[in-house]
């Protein structure tokens, strides 16, 4: 009990033997206070305070009402396909949080996600899942027995004693969604040792074979989350959640026999003002929360459920084309949500997110600046800057900005943007690259055809690199590098460049592309400025 809050928290302590090291509590206390960042997040247990006593570090923590996955799990069987998705979703939701937050877990596991009454999960012991995981990290493999936990949910690079990143944090929730659909972990045994060597050098059933007719994309999706090297799993979290976003509804197979609740997944992203460049793929908010089953249908729905209906029709309103009135609609429902949940609850903040969203689909780009300008703001505040939401209201920010013709401000918000991205995702990952291309565009429309093309220079080595020099991405950087090359007043420059993507162009489309015969005729334009 919270006697100075009067609330009841949950308590937690790391065993003396199992700290031991001066450095050991310093990481804890570094963890504890990147954990407080997390605070709000819907999909994670909050840190209250952390402290130590007698030689006892411990952890005072929200106390939540329901089950933890474990007990859930044991003797239940597979799980319809819709719910596996939900959970495994809302888990990968707060896993994305923590992971922008700097925070890898290293112990994700069925015990230490919670299972609310109402279908919420949330994810527990950030912080102090890292300090058991270093004091056991040199004796969790030396003898069997000693194991620690189980390794039923251990990444490869985990077993091996090597740096656990969010990878690893993305395998354990692999094994998860695989016990889940399946009703059984990917590997077992009754000796540990062996299932460790599993983990390490065997492929896992597809999924698909143990519960014939599973969607081929979810099998899919689980195997390259147990993928044994790190690079061949999902990028990141919020991938994996918006990836399991198709399954929330999805039919089970024939021979499970019990419904799984109905939700919506994530909206579409729109396609950016740029021509043929890829944007993006921007980091979106969690999955959405699991709703329990119906109850008979009841003439006078719920206030709650009121507003879950008017949401649910300004979403089809926004499917069937009518973007601009979907956001008049979502606009409107804003005061009630704020009323229901509060201004800062997480279905609140969404639902400013979508109306922005669907103000500048709808063809008011500008007004659409305004309120993700305003919302950038308060989810800063509220989550942090590096939160995905935050990094999702940025870029369409960015996004609105340019569509506007402000290149100015898409240009200032895209480089503000670029370090924390980088932070989050790291500074090869593909988001990260095409925001570089979209900063050195708008650099050049705002008459700074030298800046945007130094920028471009850095940057197709490194999109030819990670990408490949034939991807879309990195041709479209070469184009605009060889036009602002010509802008900055080097025309023979721009040709040259412009004669070597014709001849890639020529061999990837063939010469009748559209594409093929646009680059030609920058080529002509610049060869005749050029003299040429």
């Amino acid at each position: 009990e919270d006697t100075r809050l009067d609330r009841p928290v949950a308590v937690k302590l790391i065993r003396p033997e199992h700290v031991g090291a001066p450095e050991i509590v310093a990481r804890f206390r570094r963890e504890a206070r990147l954990t407080a960042r997390l605070a709000g997040h819907p999909n994670v247990v909050i840190l209250h305070d952390f402290g130590d006593v007698d030689g006892s570090v411990y952890a005072v923590m929200e106390l939540v009402r329901g089950e933890s996955l474990s007990k859930v799990l044991r003797g239940s069987g597979p799980h319809p396909v819709a719910r596996a998705a939900a959970w495994t979703a809302q888990a990968a939701a707060g896993l994305a949080a923590a992971h922008a937050a700097g925070i890898v877990h290293r112990d994700v596991k069925p015990g230490n996600l919670m299972v609310l009454r109402d279908g919420t999960v949330k994810v527990l012991d950030f912080g102090i899942a890292g300090i058991s995981d270093a004091a056991a990290q040199s004796r969790r493999l030396t003898r069997a027995g000693e194991v620690f936990g189980t390794p039923l949910h251990m990444s490869p690079e985990q077993i091996r004693g090597e740096n656990v990143g969010a990878a690893g944090d993305l395998y354990s929730l692999g094994t998860i969604l695989y016990r889940l659909l399946t009703g059984t972990p990917p590997f077992r045994d009754p000796e540990p040792m062996r299932i460790v060597r599993m983990h390490l050098v065997e492929a896992p059933r597809p999924p698909g074979e143990l519960r014939p007719g599973l969607p081929d994309g979810l099998s899919d999706l689980v195997l390259q989350l147990l993928a044994k090297a790190p690079a061949d799993r999902p990028a990141t979290a919020d991938e994996v959640r918006a990836r399991l976003a198709s399954y929330l509804t999805a039919p089970d197979p024939p021979r499970v026999s019990r419904p799984d609740p109905p939700l919506s997944g994530p909206s579409p992203l729109p396609t950016g003002p740029y021509p043929a460049a890829r944007r993006p793929p921007a980091p979106v908010g969690r999955a959405p929360e699991a709703v329990p089953p119906a109850a008979p249908a009841d003439p006078a729905p719920s206030p709650r459920r009121s507003l879950e209906l008017r949401l649910e029709a300004a979403e089809e309103r926004a499917r069937s084309g009518d973007a601009a009135g979907a956001a008049d609609d979502l606009r409107a429902l804003l005061p009630h949500l704020a009323a229901a949940h509060g201004p800062e609850h997480p279905e609140t903040l969404r639902a400013r997110r979508r109306a922005a969203h669907l103000r500048g689909k709808g063809g008011d780009p500008a007004g659409a600046v305004a309120e993700f300008a305003a919302l950038a703001a308060d989810l800063d505040r509220v989550y942090g800057r590096r939160h995905p939401e935050t990094l999702t209201a940025r870029y369409y920010l960015a996004v609105n900005a340019g569509r506007t013709g402000d290149h100015a401000r898409a240009a200032r918000v895209h480089e503000e943007l670029l370090p924390d991205l980088a932070a989050v995702h790291g500074p090869d990952s593909e988001r990260v690259l095409t925001t570089r291309l979209y900063l050195a565009f708008d650099v050049g429309e705002t008459g700074e055809p030298v800046r945007a093309a130094a920028l471009l220079r850095a940057l197709v080595p490194d999109l030819e690199r990670v990408l490949g020099p034939d991807h879309a991405t990195s041709l479209r950087a070469r184009h605009y590098l060889a036009a602002y090359t010509g802008f900055a007043g080097d025309p023979a420059e721009a040709a040259r460049r412009y004669q070597d993507l014709l001849a890639d162009h020529s061999r990837l489309f063939g010469p009748a592309h559209p594409e093929t015969r646009s680059t030609g005729e920058r080529l002509h334009r610049w060869l005749r400025q050029a003299g040429g």
